[in-house]
């Protein structure tokens, strides 16, 4: 009786402290196991700071400097704005992601639009910590689109 109960209970450890399930073992309806058991991806540092926390004026002036020499050349057709809104957005980030601000993820939003007097309102709300956390937006004009691009900065503990 106590070998079967002893058995059951090694053969349900292995299980939950096994390997991570799949995508193919998720189908299938093979996933059991609590997330208690998973390993973090990060390990505790117990230090609540970064080493290199968030410059704002320094990032606010390289995405102005940025914005304006990706688009002062730009040819803007009205077809590809999406590409040109994807590609700007995923640029901006990858920029920030090099300053290798320690601790911090980006959330990059850019909109296109074209200037054909119509009005244009853009709103963002979030919840977030105000002393760790920041939000920089930069606008970009030319005679026939504008650019509003917004970068947010989370604190990653």
């Amino acid at each position: 009786m106590k070998s079967a109960k002893r058995k059951s209970s090694v053969l349900i450890l292995s299980r939950l402290m096994g390997p991570p399930m799949t995508s193919s073992r998720i189908d299938r309806g093979l996933y059991d196991r609590t997330s208690m058991y998973v390993v973090p991806r990060f390990q505790n540092t117990f230090r609540m700071e970064s080493k290199n926390p968030f410059q704002r004026e320094v990032m606010q002036s390289m995405m102005g400097h940025f914005l304006h020499t990706y688009l002062d050349e730009y040819k803007y057709v009205a077809k590809r704005a999406k590409r040109l809104a994807e590609n700007l957005s995923e640029e901006l980030r990858n920029q920030f992601k090099l300053c290798q601000f320690e601790r911090y993820r980006y959330v990059a939003l850019v909109t296109v639009g074209d200037k054909k007097m119509q009005n244009f309102r853009c709103v963002a709300r979030a919840l977030w910590d105000p002393e760790k956390d920041d939000c920089i937006s930069c606008t970009y004009e030319a005679p026939p689109f504008f650019v509003v691009a917004s970068v947010w900065t989370v604190y990653y503990e």
